[in-house]
């Protein structure tokens, strides 16, 4: 049972969380979502999160005092201050979590933004650039030019596997049949071949390897029922683009441009500082010094690092928001789901990529990919590989 001082508390720091649920109207979404976080990990101490959220919501309010003008800052600005005010009310919590806070609201914000643009992938309701027109640029810029970096070349190691009904099969079961439906990524007419995917073996359970039980989450699997698996070996590298990024997060990629920013100013530093006659002329003459230190820096600055990174931040911004459960049953449900992922796809196969890499999307127990070959005959089913189970 509540104390009336526990009831009160609780009503006030309801009524705070709503004030920050309600700061700004722009960006109602991310705001909800710092909200539930701060729920799940400040809500030990009543009386502590209510300080905390009061001091906070009133630093916000003073700085922006019209939040219908506001920018992104103002999400920014709030977990600021909440790390201070954490510092002292929940000491535990390390700079790390804080740091995964504000990539989890940024990743909220692009998935508001990407998601109006991926239902409506080869137009836009405003006045920027369509989906498919920024990740073009992104592609023709950044992806293609550097192709090691964001393409996979097939290897005979791989382990590929696909699951059919029943028992009993021989290998050429698990060659697709002519399609005629929507899948994810193929529009009706088009056959691609659906494989999961790993680098290596990965053991899920006693009775299935991680593979298996990708294939049979991916296939909708019913308990009890017979199943068969075969392994298929890769007849070409090909350019399988990897649109996955579910086994990365976004403060790993970030940390690439910190540590290269990191590299250039040591590097110019110890430029700088090598000679002490130089170093006693730029004391003298500051102007002549912050020119040099732009024009070293400038020498250090690896166009690559930034690019690849930037590039791959977005790549997980999109992976982040495009990817979902599909349910529908009915073929105006799938194509309505899978618009966008087909004109992809077709947009990928005329730039010369053979499949995609992708994450699975019907389990979150484990980190499961997927692979699909825009070419059936890139892949074969390996004799004597077939697996029969009861699910």
């Amino acid at each position: 049972m509540y104390t009336v001082c526990e009831k009160n508390n609780f009503n006030k720091i309801i009524l705070e969380l709503d004030k920050l649920e309600r700061f700004s109207p722009k960006y109602k979404a991310e705001l909800r979502l710092l909200s539930k976080n701060l729920r799940k990990d400040f809500w030990d101490n009543d009386i502590n999160f209510l300080i905390l959220l009061v001091v906070a919501n009133r630093v916000i309010d003073k700085k922006y005092p019209n939040r219908n003008v506001c920018t992104y800052r103002l999400l920014e600005d709030y977990v600021d201050v909440i790390e201070m005010l954490g510092a002292i009310f929940v000491p535990k919590l390390t700079a790390d979590y804080y740091e995964k806070l504000t990539d989890e609201i940024q990743l909220e914000n692009a998935r508001v933004i990407i998601e109006k643009k991926w239902d409506i992938i080869n137009s836009s309701s405003d006045s920027e650039k369509s989906f498919i027109e920024i990740f073009d640029d992104v592609f023709s810029n950044t992806i293609d030019k550097h192709k090691e970096e964001f393409f996979y070349p097939l290897k005979k190691t791989d382990i590929l596997c696909r699951v059919v009904d029943g028992w009993g099969h021989n290998t050429d079961r698990f060659i697709p049949w002519p399609n005629k439906t929507n899948n994810r990524w193929n529009p009706p007419g088009r056959t691609y071949l659906y494989l999961s995917f790993s680098e290596t073996p990965q053991i899920y359970s006693d009775e299935l390897s991680l593979n298996e039980y990708i294939c049979l989450e991916e296939y909708r699997a019913e308990r009890g029922n017979k199943y068969s698996f075969c392994l298929f070996e890769p007849l070409v590298k090909g350019k399988i683009l990897d649109l996955s990024y579910n086994d990365i997060e976004l403060a790993t990629i970030k940390r690439s441009l910190d540590i290269h920013g990191r590299d250039i100013k040591e590097q110019v530093l110890a430029e700088l500082t090598a000679e002490s006659e130089k170093v006693k002329h730029y004391i003298k003459n500051p102007e002549e010094l912050k020119k040099e230190i732009k024009n070293k820096t400038e020498k250090y600055h690896n166009r690559k690092v930034v690019e690849d990174a930037v590039a791959k931040q977005y790549l997980k911004m999109v992976c982040n928001t495009i990817y979902k459960k599909v349910d529908e049953k009915d073929e105006i449900g799938k194509e309505k789901a899978y618009k966008s992922f087909h004109i992809l796809s077709m947009y990928l196969e005329s730039k010369g990529v053979t499949g995609i890499i992708y994450p699975c999307t019907r389990t979150n127990k484990v980190v499961g990919k997927n692979l699909v070959l825009f070419n059936p005959a890139d892949a074969k089913p390996i004799d004597e590989s077939i697996r029969e189970v009861i699910y």
